[in-house]
Parts: C-alpha cells; sequence; structure tokens
C-alpha cells in the first residue's frame, strides 16, 4: 500500500512531518462532581494507556500541596484515529490545569512512526496499523526534558523510557 503519494502527501492529505489540526475545550463537563465511578474492566489497550497516563502524570503532580488528597483522571475516546496515546496524555494535562492543579510543568505529547522509508509525524489509524516501528514522545516544555518515550518496535515488542523528576 501506498502511503506517501508522489506528491509528498499521506492518504488523509497532509504532509509527513504535519501535525492534524488539534482542538481542545476545558471545561466541557462544568459539572463534574467527583463521585467514585466503577473501574470498567478495560482490554489490554486501554490497561496500557492509563499506565502510562498513571506514570506519566504521577511524579509531575505536586501532591505535597494537597495532602490527603485524591486525584483520579479518567479519559473517555470518543474516536480514535491513531495517536490514542498522545491525545490521552494531552487531554489529561489540560483537565489538569483546568482543574487547577498544581504540576511541575505540562506534559504534551506527539507519536512518530517510519513507514516505506518515510518518517512520519502524528500516524493516523492507517499509518499506525501498518505494524511498523513508531515511537511517543512526551516532554516537559518549559523544563526542556523528555518524560515519556516509548518505542514500539513491532506489534508486541516495546521499549520504555521515563525521566526520573
Amino acid at each position: 500500500m501506498e502511503y506517501v503519494s508522489p506528491e509528498g502527501l499521506r492518504l488523509d492529505g497532509r504532509r509527513p512531518m504535519e501535525m492534524r489540526q488539534i482542538r481542545a475545550e476545558i471545561g466541557a463537563v462544568s459539572k463534574a462532581n467527583g463521585d467514585r465511578m466503577r473501574k470498567p474492566k478495560g482490554d489490554r489497550r486501554s490497561t496500557e494507556i492509563s499506565l502510562v497516563i498513571r506514570q506519566t502524570m504521577e511524579e509531575r503532580i505536586l501532591t505535597h500541596l494537597m495532602p490527603r488528597s485524591q486525584i483520579d483522571i479518567y479519559v473517555q475516546v470518543l474516536q480514535a484515529d491513531g495517536g490514542t496515546r498522545s491525545a490521552c496524555i494531552n487531554a489529561a494535562t489540560l483537565a489538569l490545569a483546568d482543574a487547577g492543579i498544581p504540576v511541575r510543568d505540562l506534559v504534551t505529547s506527539c507519536s512518530a512512526g517510519y513507514l516505506n522509508s518515510t518518517a512520519l509525524l502524528d500516524l493516523n489509524y492507517v499509518e499506525d496499523s501498518a505494524g511498523v516501528p513508531d515511537v511517543t514522545v512526551g516532554i516537559f516544555p518549559k523544563l526542556d526534558k523528555v518524560t515519556l518515550l516509548q518505542i514500539l518496535l513491532e506489534n508486541t515488542k516495546q521499549l520504555e523510557y521515563r525521566q526520573g523528576t
């Protein structure tokens, strides 16, 4: 399958190093009351994304400023088109900021891959499903530090790096 046309465009019309347009709305759920929810038993992918979000955010939140508090982050993916881990990390960061939770720095994330000898930024579902090596990176923009580097070599092999704080 041809993922990048001779004109240099991907299947969705973007250039190889072009990200999708991002639109975020904070405060969309104005009456989130914090009631404890039953944790649904997720599939393997959901469990992995939950673990990545937890490990990425856990050490970044300044919990000593809020003793005896509990912070739960719930992310519901309404429509997935690749880059789900990055989208969830970015959404969690916005939710923490909107809630006024003190953090060391905001985390921003993006994925990239290498498909048919072409480097691609922000993989869509078709590109992500091709089973090629891809990487998810999470950074602290102000601190100029990498907090997450997750490399998927194949559909089953994964390397992961986390920066301690």
